[in-house]
């Protein structure tokens, strides 16, 4: 949420500096500050640029032996085949190989130490109660299994996985040897020609990886740095390869689950897979169906049903549009947001809080000044009565009280250290006192039970008063702001100022806008730049606080017997200056309360995944038996199952709405489809170009928010006259297509299917499109074409499949697309509006939208039928309470139109009380002469109808009278002749 400098340091994200006559806010509270020894890290080079550091494929691997067959494949020793090498660190002689066939198309590679003690943190392993671990279905065996294992041991073990059908070599560790030390895994795959990989997410970079790219996997607050680590581990990838002569495509993919900082190397033969510890737990996916044909989307599908666990449903009021902000000081302030939605006759299903609500940011608390209760409650109970909701944010840090300040009692932090819940400072055994926004700080330890209960106590008491409808997990990575435990001995000093500028403090308004904003206003931009440079004048001849200091370390040498936590000697390129792991972290040498005193090194990456677990089940204690919706901002594999996610803290500019679209897809493979970046842009200023785009963009995004920081303008939707209309015109779409989104999250829950899809999963014979991400796929039938660059009134894009007879509608006006294949059209695309168009072969059911979910779900229903190249469309509609955890009815509608016939069945006996208003059918060849429709098995009288028919398309309507006891109560079918 709230990025420590705000800003991104890539320059492909840099926007247009200027400055605006708008005066610094005042700080809200003059706090003692940290000192800046306090930040003082070594300056670290990454182990990728070191030139000096060794080559760990120098090293002897290892040799198989005693192998012994099993029901489900074998078990082996592995034993190191010469002198111990000590690239990283100590080597672990003996490991234990386990190849499992665990389902027909998932095959398990486990290596691991041979003698395991659970005491020893060199030898962690990473439990199952943590992160799921696929297991065998006690059927599958090699003889049936889509993949096969071929291992040998000449010169020393290497192994390769082939799929068994065609023997397509999928995975090959041969000319390469495994390293295993207590601190450094290293594996190396042979790869294709210019491959395909896509995922290891989450980044911020293009869709597809590309072959000179490195994936660094550390948990870290630092904005949306491009090319590096970022908020999340999902340490999957998905390959493709494009048939040559004829041949099919295929693809396959790889999880391997480890949550230790790591990084992967794709270089142009290979990937290079390393990790600073833990074990290696492959799971090879074949990507195959049950026809033998493999392709991403099954692939995908198979690494969320058999790896990591498919996505909650989410409720229905959660696909509504969301307005946060960083800087709604009170509660006029909020409800004047509110009313101005609504004046506007814009949508806005939730508002949102940030750290404004708190008082001095601590977490739980409500600031009696700005936010004061009952006064508040009435608000947000308000917004309930007018179908609305609201949801808050809650950091991830606890603050601390100052033990000589009884007037700064803090009630969560002292409930939970009566309960000794909080990870500790390994130096002195009291608790690890970080710094974050309130001061120091403190982290729930999530490997005790105790926490969950205290968590869960602190969420259900500070609702009675706050009746939030979901929370918003920030900081979860988990962020501190110094490194070390910089509050020990020294919480006198709280509350203490974090050690640098916070936005709305003196001198800290920001000046930058998006790109070419100096062409649309040219006179703001001619004499802005002097007030941005005054600004940094004045701060750089006094500043605030002094500049942080820096010493300088090198490498750590690998030491028998012992383990360099905070300075490992493998050093990964994390993104934060100085590269160490425990800059704006806790340190790696933190320890918790379990028996084994399990270290942040090995739990670091899972913070995140843990509170918001955590929190989903708090949420179940204030709403029993109501789906928790949660919003986190760190996630690792499985986090899915529990919580949604936002991009970050990314910036109003152009690039970054445009990798949005990639980072979205990353997040559709690692199974957590209620994704969305902060549309307008978080840091910087956004203008009515970009936000206009973006509320467009984001109107096709699962997740939809508007949400910036706190030293920039504002940028709600009804700020900007066309900025309303865009998003007036953009959400009517959206909303008219609830229904859809709602349907294609039910078989993401049940299935593992994608929502947002990147154009080259639904074409997967068409090599063109291996890198698109300018459009993308709504579930298989909505196409979207935004434009992302400004200035422009057009846009171009491709129509997939035209060759092979494919038809694509125009959303707004159901005319047929005339496209030749591979063509680049180029279309119409004035400021307030999106080019949507709809594949044929769909039904589509629709809604009238309106100012809410609740409301637009009140409409009657209409059938958009599209045909495709034979007259066929077919489609479904999920429907349930929209909210409960386990919905005590369901129904499931079945539509399909062939031979001129349309019709649909349902099964469940879900009520939905709207009718089925309106039909429309496009791509018809003419006009049907004779009509006639059964509603539940009954004749009606079709000249009761209004029908109308021109340029191919017929619409009906008046079905009102037959389907007035709801609209999927009964079978319906309607014939043309």
């Amino acid at each position: 949420m709230k990025l420590a400098h705000v800003a991104v340091k890539a320059a492909a994200l840099a926007g247009f500096a200027i400055a605006q006559s708008v005066a610094p806010s005042e700080t809200e509270r003059i706090i003692p500050t940290l000192s800046p020894q306090i930040n003082a890290l070594p300056s670290l080079t990454p182990t990728i640029y070191d030139d000096s550091a060794p080559d760990p494929q120098k090293c002897p691997g290892y040799k198989a032996s005693n192998v012994a067959e099993n029901d489900h494949g074998f078990t082996a020793d592995l034993t190191i085949a010469g002198a111990n090498c000590q690239a990283f660190g100590t080597d672990i002689a003996d490991l234990t190989l386990e190849v499992s066939y665990q389902a027909k198309e998932r095959l398990n590679v486990r290596i691991h130490p041979k003698y395991i003690d659970p005491k020893n943190s060199t030898q962690y392993i990473l439990p199952a109660d943590l992160v799921e671990q696929p297991e065998w279905d006690g059927k599958t065996s090699a003889s049936c299994s889509d993949l096969k294992f071929e291992w040998s041991n000449d010169p020393t073990f290497q192994f390769k996985v082939l799929r068994s059908s065609t023997g397509e070599e999928l995975f090959s560790t041969y000319g390469h040897v495994i390293v295993y030390e207590d601190q450094f895994l290293e594996l190396v795959t042979n790869m294709v020609e210019d491959y395909n990989v896509y995922g290891l997410a989450e980044n911020i970079h293009n869709f597809r990886l590309g072959t000179n790219y490195t994936q660094t996997f550390y948990a870290v607050d630092a904005g949306n740095t491009i090319d590096g680590n970022v908020y999340g581990t999902i340490p999957f990838y998905q390959e493709t390869r494009y048939g040559q002569n004829g041949s099919e495509t295929t693809a396959h993919g790889m999880y391997a689950r480890n949550a230790h900082g790591q990084e992967w190397l794709l270089r142009e033969d290979t990937i290079t897979y390393r990790t600073l510890g833990g074990s290696f737990d492959l799971y090879f996916l074949s990507g195959q169906n049950s026809d033998g044909c493999s392709s991403a989307l099954t692939t995908i599908s198979q690494f969320q049903v058999g790896c990591i666990g498919t996505p909650a449903m989410q409720m229905y009021w959660t696909f509504g549009f969301h307005q946060a902000r960083w800087g709604y000081e009170n509660i006029s302030v909020v409800q004047g947001v509110v009313d101005g939605y609504s004046d506007a006759k814009i949508p806005l299903e939730c508002l949102w809080n940030d750290l404004d609500i708190y008082e001095l940011y601590r977490d739980f608390t409500n600031n009696q000044a700005t936010y004061p209760l009952p006064q508040f409650t009435q608000f947000i109970e308000g917004l309930h009565a007018k179908g609305q909701h609201y949801v808050p944010i809650i950091d991830s840090n606890i603050y601390a009280s100052n033990p000589d300040n009884a007037s700064d009692a803090y009630g969560p932090f002292e409930r939970g250290a009566s309960l000794q819940t909080f990870i500790r400072d390994p130096t002195t055994g009291d608790f690890y006192y970080g710094d974050n926004w309130p001061g120091f700080s403190v982290w729930a330890d999530w490997l005790l039970s105790s926490s969950q209960a205290w968590w869960t106590d602190e969420i259900v008491q500070w609702h009675k008063g706050t009746p939030f409808d979901g929370i918003w997990i920030d900081l979860s990575e988990a962020s501190s702001f110094c490194a070390g435990s910089c509050g020990n001995g020294r919480l006198t000093d709280n509350p203490a100022h974090p050690p640098f500028l916070l936005p709305g403090d003196p001198l800290t308004f920001d000046y930058n806008y998006p790109e070419e904003f100096n062409v649309t206003n040219a006179t703001e931009a001619a004499s802005a730049v002097a007030a941005g440079a005054s600004q940094a004048s004045a701060l750089s001849a006094s500043p605030i606080l002094p500049a942080a200091t820096t010493t300088v370390q090198g490498r750590t040498e690998p030491t028998p017997g012992v383990r360099h936590l905070n300075f490992p000697p493998y050093v990964i390129n994390n993104v934060q200056s100085g590269h160490a792991l425990g800059k704006s972290s806790i340190a790696p040498n933190a320890t918790h309360n379990d028996p084994y005193n399990t270290t942040e090194y090995e739990m670091h990456n899972l913070f995140g995944l843990q509170i918001s677990n955590a929190t989903y089940h708090a949420l179940l204690a204030v709403f029993p038996g109501r789906r928790p919706f949660t919003v986190g901002r760190s996630v690792f594999a499985g986090s899915g199952k529990t919580t949604s996610h936002w991009g970050g803290d990314n910036t109003s500019t152009w690039g970054s709405m445009f990798l949005s679209i990639s980072q979205a897809f990353t997040m559709m493979m690692s199974g957590i489809p209620m994704f969305g970046a902060d549309t307008c842009g978080f840091a910087h200023n956004s203008d009515y170009q970009l936000c206009s785009r973006w509320m467009e963009l984001s109107a096709f995004f699962p997740f939809y928010r508007n949400h910036n920081v706190k030293a920039a303008i504002s940028q709600e939707a009804y700020r900007w006259s066309s900025v309303a209309e865009a998003s007036r015109r953009a959400m009517a779409v959206r909303y008219s297509l609830l229904g859809y989104m709602y349907t294609l999250f039910y078989h993401a829950h049940t299935q593992g299917e994608t929502v947002m899809r990147a154009l080259a999963w639904e074409f997967p014979n068409d090599e063109s499109l291996r890198e698109t991400y300018s459009q993308f796929m709504l579930g298989p039938s909505i196409l979207v074409t935004p434009v992302l660059v400004p200035n422009v009134e057009t846009v171009q894009g491709v129509f997939p499949g035209i060759d092979n007879g494919e038809r694509w509608y125009d959303w707004y006006t159901l005319s047929e697309v005339d496209a030749q294949p591979g063509e680049n059209v180029t279309m119409q695309a004035p400021l307030e509006h999106i080019n949507v168009h709809v594949r044929g072969g769909a039904v589509l059911v629709l809604q009238e939208p309106k100012l809410t979910t609740a409301e637009t779900r009140t409409t009657p229903y209409s059938l958009l039928v599209a045909l495709d190249c034979n007259g066929a469309a077919s489609g479904d509609l999920y429907l349930d309470d929209g909210e409960s955890l386990m919905p005590n009815a369901t129904r499931l509608v079945q539509f399909s139109y062939s031979n001129n016939c349309l019709s649909f069945t349902s099964e469940g006996s879900f009520h939905s009380a709207p009718p089925l208003s309106n039909i429309t059918i496009a791509g018809l060849q003419s006009q049907p002469q004779h009509s006639s429709l059964k509603a539940g098995g009954q004749e009606c009288d079709f000249s009761e109808l209004t029908t109308a028919f021109e340029d191919g398309v017929l619409r009906i309507s008046g079905l009102d009278k037959y389907t007035s006891g709801g609209a999927f109560e009964h079978d319906l079918e309607l014939s043309f002749s």
